[in-house]
């Protein structure tokens, strides 16, 4: 990774951890709620992903608009100050990768592992969920499953969990006898 990469990622982590000691005793499912919309919103609504990313609109105006959006979203308190914060420090633009490192820690805390799972095609739920089943007794814990279609794979199954990685692909089998 670069160090640009880096910093982003440790200025997430440090903003979402912030925000879930904030929110311990207020209730962390509601400000996961808002946090989910609001991100939701700005994947959503190009104007609203442009006043984010504009650095020319200073940050009173664009406090001022996310505030707005935020009210009208019936977002709580904290998770408005949150965002407040986030834009009067110019990191508002990390907005979707400090929501993806707050998840993270909420599932952490939850006990959950992330498995990060790559087909060539879409799965059926059932059959997914199989698996699921399947990873979560082999690696004894709750697991939740991150799913990739990725056709290059021809077919097979790629499973990543943390830095271990099963390779179970036509594409690396097939790679494996070209060598």
């Amino acid at each position: 990774m670069t160090d640009k990469s880096n910093y982003i990622n440790e200025v997430s982590l440090r903003y979402a951890k912030a925000l879930i000691l904030i929110a311990k005793n207020s209730g962390l499912k509601q400000i996961q709620d808002d946090f989910q919309s609001f991100v939701k919103l700005i994947k959503t609504n190009k104007d609203l992903k442009k006043i984010i990313n504009n650095p020319l609109i200073n940050v009173t105006k664009k406090s001022a608009i996310l505030e707005k959006v935020c009210k009208a979203n019936k977002a709580q308190k904290i998770f408005l100050g949150f965002v407040t914060t986030l834009t009067k420090h110019n990191k508002i633009v990390l907005i979707e990768k400090v929501f993806s490192q707050f998840n993270k820690l909420i599932d952490i805390r939850e006990g959950f592992t992330e498995v990060h799972l790559t087909t060539s095609t879409k799965l059926e739920n059932e059959k997914s969920k199989q698996i699921e089943k399947m990873i979560s007794q082999k690696i004894n814990c709750k697991v939740k499953l991150r799913k990739k279609v990725d056709p290059q794979i021809i077919g097979g199954i790629i499973i990543q969990i943390d830095s271990y990685m099963i390779d179970n692909s036509i594409k690396s089998k097939l790679s494996e006898n070209l060598i």
